[in-house]
C-alpha cells in the first residue's frame, strides 16, 4: 500500500499506539509497518492541479478572445454564423463531452479527476450554447432569468442521470443566479421584492438548498449529492446571513451609509444564533461540515463585529493588543481540544 507522508506519520502513530496499549503484538506492528510504503511526491494533487489550470487557461483563453475586438472581429469574418447554429454547434459539442465523460468513466472508473474535467468542458459548452441562444432574434436579452432557470434544469438532469457531483454543484450555482436575475427583474425600483433586498432575498435560496440536501439524505439513490448540498446551502446562507449582519435589509448604498451601525445589530444578533445552531446540529448528528460552518461563521461574525464598534472608538495599539490575546486564547483553546481529541481516541483504542 502507497501513502503519502502525511497519511504515513497518522499510520505510523496508531500502529505506535497500539503497541503500546498491548492491542498489537511487537511482531504485528513490524509487519504492519512493513505493509506501506511512503510516496515522495504527491501525483494525485498535480493531477487535480493540472486538469484545472488547464481548464483556467482555456476559460481566460476564451474570455481574451472575445474581450479582443479586432479577434473578435477576425472570428466574425471567418464564422459568420447566426447565433442560433453555434448554439446548435456547441450544444453538440456539450453533449460530446458528456458522451465521452461517460464512457472514460465506464472503461477507467479510477481516473475520476480527468473524468470530471471531461464533464466539466461539457458543463462549459452547455453554458456557452444558453449564451448563444441569448444572442439569437427571438430572446435577445428579453428572457435572462429564463434562460438561467434552463440551464439549471439541464445541470441538476445531468448531474443526477450521469451521477456527477461537479454538474450538481454547477446547478446550484445557477439556481443561485437565476434567483438573484429573476427577483431583480421583478424588484420595484428601489431595488425591493417583497419588501426584501438581495441579500435577505438569497437567504431563502440557501434555505431552499438546505432543504434539498435533507431530501437527497433520505434518498438512498441520491445520498451522494447530500453532502456537496449541504456544503453549498451552509455557505449560501451563512454568508448572506453575514452580508445582512453588515448591511442589514438596505438595497441603497447611500441610505444605508446614514444608518448607525447599533441598528443593524438584531441582524448580527439573527446571524450569530444561525451559527449556534449550526454548531448544535453538528453537534448533535455528528455532522463535522455543520460544525466547521457554524464555528467559522460565528467567529467571522464576532470579529466583524468588533471592527465595526471599536475600530474608531478604540487606539490602535490597544485594539490591535485585544485582537492578538483572542487569537491567542483562541489557539490555546483549540489546542487544549486537540490534545483532548486525542486522549479520547487513545483511550477508546485501548478498551
Amino acid at each position: 500500500m502507497k501513502l503519502s507522508k502525511r497519511k504515513a506519520r497518522v499510520l505510523s502513530s496508531a500502529i505506535q499506539d497500539w503497541e503500546k496499549g498491548a492491542l498489537i503484538t511487537p511482531e504485528q506492528a513490524k509487519q504492519l509497518r512493513h505493509s506501506y510504503q511512503i510516496v515522495g511526491f504527491d501525483w494525485r494533487l498535480l493531477a487535480v492541479y493540472s486538469f484545472w489550470i488547464a481548464i483556467s487557461c482555456l476559460i481566460i483563453a476564451v474570455g481574451v478572445l472575445l474581450a479582443d475586438d479586432y479577434l473578435l472581429a477576425l472570428l466574425a469574418q471567418i464564422i459568420d454564423t447566426p447565433a442560433s447554429v453555434l448554439a446548435l454547434l456547441s450544444a453538440g459539442i456539450a453533449a460530446a463531452c458528456y458522451i465521452i465523460g461517460t464512457r472514460r468513466r465506464d472503461k477507467f472508473p479510477e481516473k475520476n479527476i480527468s473524468n470530471e474535467a471531461t464533464f466539466f468542458f461539457g458543463v462549459f459548452m452547455t453554458a456557452v450554447t444558453v449564451a448563444f441562444l441569448r444572442e439569437t432574434s427571438g430572446i435577445a436579452h428579453r428572457y435572462d432569468a429564463l434562460l438561467l432557470l434552463l440551464l439549471t434544469l439541464v445541470y441538476g438532469v445531468l448531474g443526477i442521470r450521469l451521477n456527477s457531483v461537479l454538474i450538481w454543484l454547477f446547478a446550484l450555482i445557477s439556481f443561485g443566479a437565476w434567483e438573484m436575475v429573476q427577483t431583480y427583474e421583478l424588484a420595484n425600483p428601489e431595488g425591493y421584492f417583497l419588501g426584501m433586498n438581495q441579500a435577505l432575498r438569497f437567504v431563502f435560496v440557501g434555505i431552499a438548498v438546505l432543504a434539498v440536501s435533507r431530501l437527497a439524505e433520505r434518498r438512498v439513490e441520491y445520498q451522494y449529492l447530500s453532502e456537496p448540498t449541504l456544503f453549498v446551502g451552509l455557505l449560501y446562507l451563512l454568508s448572506t446571513l453575514w452580508l445582512l449582519s453588515i448591511f442589514g435589509n438596505y438595497a441603497d448604498a447611500t441610505e444605508w451609509a446614514d444608518v448607525p451601525q447599533i441598528h443593524l445589530l438584531p441582524w448580527s444578533i439573527l446571524a450569530g444564533l444561525v451559527c449556534l445552531g449550526v454548531i448544535y446540529l453538528g453537534i448533535r448528528f455528528d455532522n463535522p461540515l455543520c460544525r466547521s460552518f457554524g464555528i467559522t461563521f460565528l467567529l467571522i461574525n464576532l470579529y466583524t463585529r468588533y471592527f465595526e464598534y471599536f475600530w474608531e472608538s478604540m487606539h490602535k495599539t490597544i485594539f490591535f493588543a485585544i485582537l492578538a490575546l483572542s487569537f491567542w486564547l483562541l489557539g490555546t483553546k483549540a489546542e487544549k481540544l486537540w490534545q483532548l481529541g486525542r486522549q479520547l481516541q487513545s483511550e477508546s483504542q485501548k478498551h
